[in-house]
């Protein structure tokens, strides 16, 4: 057993070993892959930067001799940006997420969600307020509608003559360059205006065990103000010819009754397989075949048993005699030679402990039964 406990703990420890290199492979992996993105990103950028730096001067010195780059195959793509800068490809660390999530009290549960009404703090877009469109948590950065736009070259396996090489999207914001902004009521003038909340917690946070969501109310700290979730928009739903109208979905068009079945019987093959081999109720035809294909099983298996060598009928032969003939019984003259086997064994037993046949037989007193009035009373003949 502590043989068998060993072997079990060092086959864990080889496993929990391989599982840490195949961990650490991986996570090299992704730490090597993220480094290329970001080196390559920034050599983009500087090409990009050198470019423009070099269009300057040339536009300085050459004046009207200048390179116009809004003609040619790039004129489309001239100062938008590559595809490569559109999306970090790195993920933040724990507390790179909780130092741009600090004003919402944490990055785990985010006080932000898509509807919000942000603003922006900084970039060409300041002041200016907008609802969230997307969250990555990844990174910690949302991405508001209609505000931060750039142009972005497509690759050009996109672009054709529906596509233009290049689109106007919204880039990602980080989360600790916006601040939500909700309407609060203020008693001392009693005007509802537009209020920057620069700080948020979270408050009564339930966890529901069945469903695994986790529902809080979020707070201005200090003052004690509930800030609202937006409301869902509920998803219109078009209409279409072919739907089914409500009246004749309501419409009642079976009754059942005590004459007839509540369904037709066909409908046992539409709820059941037919050919399922789980299924328990059958055809006669189809229990009918099964059964032939079992018996021929059978007959094979007797054809192969009735071809036997002749040694194996000899041994058949005789096993039959044998149950013919059945259990053996002990004669009269078996039971005498037991009985001889069963004194001589008795015999040598006594010899051997040194005791006599006389010291063992039981004396006339204590168990010899008394003599009747019928019977003799003469001494034993002398030896």
């Amino acid at each position: 057993m502590q043989k068998i406990l060993k072997r079990v703990a060092t086959a864990e420890r080889v496993v929990a070993r391989r599982k840490a290199a195949r961990d650490r492979l991986h996570f090299n992996k992704e730490r090597k892959d993220e480094e290329y993105g970001l080196r390559n990103q920034g050599h983009i950028v500087a090409r990009d930067i050198g470019r423009a730096k070099q269009a300057i001067k040339d536009d300085w010195n050459l004046g009207p001799l200048a390179p116009n780059s809004h003609t040619g195959e790039a004129a489309a793509q001239y100062g938008a940006i590559s595809e490569v800068r559109y999306k970090n490809p790195t993920s933040l660390r724990n507390e790179q997420k909780e130092a741009r999530c600090a004003w919402l009290g944490g990055y785990k549960n985010l006080n932000i969600v898509p509807g919000d009404r942000v603003v922006l703090l900084h970039g060409p877009d300041k002041g200016k307020i907008g609802r969230i469109q997307n969250i990555n948590q990844d990174d910690a950065s949302v991405v508001v509608e209609g505000l931060n736009k750039s142009n972005i070259k497509l690759p050009s396996a996109f672009t054709n003559e529906n596509n233009p090489p290049v689109m106007n999207i919204e880039l990602p914001i980080p989360i600790s360059g916006i601040r939500l902004v909700h309407p609060v009521f203020d008693p001392k003038t009693g005007v509802t205006r537009d209020v920057i909340i620069n700080q948020l917690v979270h408050r009564s946070i339930v966890h529901d065990r069945l469903t695994g969501k986790v529902e809080w109310t979020r707070l201005v700290p200090g003052l004690n103000i509930s800030i609202p979730w937006p409301k869902e928009e509920e998803k219109e739903v078009a209409d279409h010819k072919v739907d089914t109208l409500r009246i004749d979905v309501e419409e009642r068009t079976f009754v059942p009754t005590l004459l007839r079945p509540p369904m037709p019987e066909t409908v046992i093959d539409e709820l059941r397989n037919k050919y399922s081999k789980f299924r328990t109720r059958h055809e006669p035809e189809y229990l009918a075949r099964l059964e032939e294909q079992e018996q021929a099983k059978k007959d094979r298996v007797y054809l192969m048993d009735s071809m036997r060598s002749p040694l194996q009928e000899l041994h058949r032969a005789e096993r039959e005699r044998k149950k013919k003939k059945g259990k053996p019984r002990l004669t009269v003259e078996m039971l005498e030679e037991i009985g001889k086997v069963i004194a001589k064994n008795h015999e040598r037993t006594l010899e051997a402990a040194g005791v006599s046949d006389a010291a063992v037989a039981p004396s006339p007193q204590t168990s010899a039964p008394l003599p009747s009035s019928t019977e003799s009373t003469a001494p034993p003949p002398s030896a």
